[in-house]
């Protein structure tokens, strides 16, 4: 089990390292939404550690993610993630927005404002509750449409309806989406599967597995729903699917320039150098995946669309119902400050 700890505290400067020293743990990293790689647990090669996201980090951990200082663009408002995220993690921009549902690794701390869980209309809610009921609301494309003016100049604001019916028609979307995007690892139910359920598309033609048949281009026909990579393809994909947008960050699209044979990004180091030489097999699985997702969360849309409707057009709880939170409240516990981290 992944824990707080992710490897254990190390000063050693890299170029003292003996030739035999073990090397750093390899994790699952969020690094755009929806785009799940991987990433060197040691924070000697990191340019920017994230020391108290990394030391809450555990099984029960979701991470939400915005643009909490700049505008919103089009899509969801809210994204979310099981592993650690990039500090770009929502669309490219937006550092440091991303905030973990859990202050402590075994989720015994919610971080959520004290008063705010006996606020809402459930007996006995749960931070995982109002995460859902969050989710819920703010992630999909109606809300920023509907509120683009609001958000072009203040943070979110959640509307939380009084009605305990349909906050829990909210919280139940929400589940369903939560357990799409972090890929059937958060809100599961006793019999949900652990893997992300076969959506539409399917692919049609395999991609090259040899050195000369790596993919250094893709491309989308919307006249017949295939999506083509390299000499690969894979359809049914629908434009929407394929458009799929987060605040300017086109989802499908970005995942695969990630990917192609020249890669993609900043190039800030020798290690960016290292790249498969040929197209592997986890690639075409994880892009089933992706599309799978998304054929998942835009078959809900509507409905959020219409729950938001419905909780604007009904009692809210008033902001003043929630007391300023502590400024303590917005750190890991103090107990963990000094707990081991990943290598330094």
């Amino acid at each position: 089990a992944l824990t707080g700890a992710t490897a254990e505290s190390d000063d050693t400067p890299l170029a003292e390292l003996p030739t035999d020293a073990p090397a750093p743990p390899i994790r699952r990293y969020a690094y755009r939404s929806l785009d799940r790689q991987h990433v060197l647990a040691d924070g000697r090669l990191m340019d920017f550690r994230r020391p108290d996201l990394w030391r809450v980090h555990g099984d029960r951990q979701i991470y939400l993610a915005s643009l909490l200082t700049k505008p919103l663009g089009d899509g969801p408002a809210l994204v979310a993630s099981a592993d650690m995220p990039d500090l770009d993690h929502f669309s490219g921009r937006g550092a440091k927005d991303a905030i973990p549902l859990y202050r402590t690794t075994d989720g015994s701390d919610a971080n959520v404002a004290p008063d705010l869980l006996a606020q809402l209309p459930l007996d006995d809610a749960t931070a995982e509750d109002f995460a859902a009921y969050l989710y819920g609301t703010l992630a999909h494309p109606a809300f920023a449409a509907r509120f683009g003016d609001e958000l072009d100049s203040r943070q979110l604001r959640v509307p939380i309806t009084t009605d305990a019916a349909l906050f829990r028609e909210v919280r139940a979307v929400g589940r369903q989406l939560l357990k799409l995007h972090t890929y059937h690892r958060r809100f599961l139910a006793a019999d949900d599967p652990t893997a992300v359920p076969s959506g539409a598309a399917r692919c049609t033609r395999s991609v090259p597995l040899d050195e000369d048949g790596y993919p250094d281009a893709f491309s989308h026909d919307p006249a017949t729903r295939t999506l083509r990579v390299g000499e690969g393809e894979f359809a049914p994909v629908a434009a929407d699917v394929y458009g799929f947008e987060v605040s300017g960050l086109k989802v499908v699209q970005s995942w695969l320039r990630y990917r192609m044979k020249g890669g993609a990004g900043r190039q800030s180091s020798p290690l960016n150098e290292i790249r498969p030489a040929r197209w592997p097999l986890a690639f075409t699985s994880e892009l089933l995946e992706l599309l799978w997702v998304l054929e998942g969360t835009l078959a809900l849309y509507a409905e959020q669309a219409r729950l938001l409707d419905c909780i604007l057009a009904g009692p809210c709880l008033p902001a003043t119902a929630v007391a300023p939170v502590d400024d303590a409240l917005r750190r890991p516990p103090k107990a963990l400050e000094e707990a081991p981290l990943l290598r330094r």
